[in-house]
C-alpha cells in the first residue's frame, strides 16, 4: 500500500493545521489512485466518485488526528475501503428492506383483496336474506344465525316444527336461486351464512 509519490511530512503538517493548499496538494497526489481503488471495489464510476469525495471529506474532518511522521496513503486507502464496505452494507440492507417490504405489501394486498371479497359477499348475502318473506326471513335468521332448533323456533314463533322446516326449505331455495342468478357459487353463500 506504499505510494510511489508519498506525501511529505511537511504537507501533512500543513493539512493538520488546516492549510487548504496542503489539502489540495494531497488531493492532487492521491485522488487518482483512490478513485481506481474505489472503482475496482464498487464497479460504478459515479458511485466511486461520490465515495472519493467522501474519503477526502473524512480526511479533512479528521486531519487533527493525523501523525505527520506516518505515511498518509495507507490512512486514505483504509478510509476509502471502509466507506466502500459501508456502501455495500447499506445497499444490501436497503435491498433486503425493499424485498421484505415488497413481500409485506403483496401479503397486505392479498389479504385486503380477500377481506374486500368477503365483505362484498357477506353484504350480498345479507341483502338476499332481506328479500325473503318476513316469516321465512325470521325462521332463517333464528336457525342459521342464532342456531336454534326447529322445536325452539316453533315454540318462539308459536308455529309447528313442520311449518318451521317448510319455511326454512323455501328460504334456502329462494336464496340459492338468487345466488345462482347473480353468478355467485352457492357454496360461498353457505359458508357465510353458516349452513
Amino acid at each position: 500500500m506504499s505510494s510511489k509519490v508519498e506525501v511529505s511530512g511537511a504537507v501533512i503538517s500543513g493539512l493538520i493545521e488546516g492549510d487548504e493548499a496542503a489539502f489540495r496538494s494531497i488531493y492532487d497526489q492521491l485522488h487518482r489512485r483512490i478513485f481506481r481503488l474505489l472503482t475496482s471495489l464498487v464497479k460504478e464510476p459515479g458511485q466511486a466518485e461520490e465515495l472519493l469525495q467522501e474519503t477526502f471529506v473524512c480526511l479533512w474532518v479528521n486531519r487533527e488526528k493525523l501523525d505527520p511522521r506516518q505515511p498518509l496513503y495507507p490512512y486514505v486507502y483504509l478510509t476509502a475501503r471502509r466507506l466502500a464496505i459501508d456502501h455495500f452494507r447499506k445497499r444490501m440492507t436497503e435491498e433486503k428492506a425493499k424485498r421484505s417490504l415488497k413481500l409485506e405489501l403483496e401479503d397486505v394486498s392479498y389479504e385486503t383483496d380477500e377481506l374486500i371479497d368477503a365483505a362484498d359477499l357477506y353484504r350480498f348475502a345479507e341483502e338476499a336474506i332481506r328479500t325473503l318473506p318476513r316469516q321465512q326471513q325470521t325462521v332463517f335468521m333464528l336457525s342459521r344465525q342464532q342456531g336454534l332448533s326447529y322445536d325452539e323456533i316453533a315454540e318462539q314463533l308459536e308455529i309447528s316444527p313442520n311449518t318451521v322446516k317448510n319455511h326454512l326449505v323455501s328460504a334456502l331455495k329462494t336464496l340459492k336461486r338468487h345466488f345462482i342468478k347473480n353468478n355467485i357459487t352457492y357454496v360461498y353463500f353457505l359458508y357465510f351464512i353458516g349452513t
